[in-house]
């Protein structure tokens, strides 16, 4: 059982190193409460992690790829344009559930079908302890984002806000492009 926590928490936190939803939570981070993010991201990551492990491969049996990659990638897009196109409302923007339940949208986009939650699967049904592998990708996402979450609020958040507005948008846009391309040129 050990073993299982042990060998999910290493495979998630290395694979989740520098991916797409550690950008988004560094991203989200610098606009939004720290601590509203984390709780958003670490929400999603449960649900996702909790449905690849006591569910298992439903999802990807019932949609195809394909269409789970225009879905999410067109939806990233369509966040980044809506974030260059809005208008500033930094004092609502902190004090709203919007940083909470925005994270939990995107992350849910940004990790649906990656390849921790595709580890996360296999390590499941191979080490046959599927709690065990939950705790241990939970525990390796919370690393994860925690180290992401405190750069985004620490660092990117001292940033000039229109660099930081067009720096997020850009960011969720070439996401959502290289979630198309990527899954795309596979078909």
């Amino acid at each position: 059982m050990l073993v299982a926590v042990i060998t999910a928490f290493t495979t998630v936190f290395i694979a989740e190193f520098g991916d797409k939803t550690q950008l988004v939570s560094m991203a989200m981070a610098s606009r939004y409460p720290p601590l509203k993010v984390l709780g958003g991201t670490m929400t999603a990551m449960a649900l996702l992690i909790g449905f690849t492990v006591f569910v298992g491969g439903f999802l990807a049996v019932a949609l195809p790829h394909t269409m789970i990659a225009i879905i999410s990638g067109s939806l990233f897009i369509l966040f980044g344009l809506f974030n260059f196109f809005s208008r500033d409302q930094k004092k609502e923007a902190k004090s709203d559930q919007g940083g909470y339940l925005q994270t939990i949208l995107l992350i849910l986009l940004a990790e649906l079908g990656d390849k921790t939650q595709l580890a996360v699967l296999f390590l499941a049904a191979t080490l046959g302890y599927p709690f065990f592998v939950f705790v241990g990708a939970m525990l390796a996402m919370l690393c994860n984002h925690l180290i992401a979450v405190y750069l985004g609020s620490r660092v990117v958040a001292k940033l000039n806000p229109k660099y930081i507005k067009i720096g997020t948008s850009s960011l969720f846009i070439m996401i959502g492009l290289l979630i198309l391309i990527a899954k795309l040129e596979l078909y």
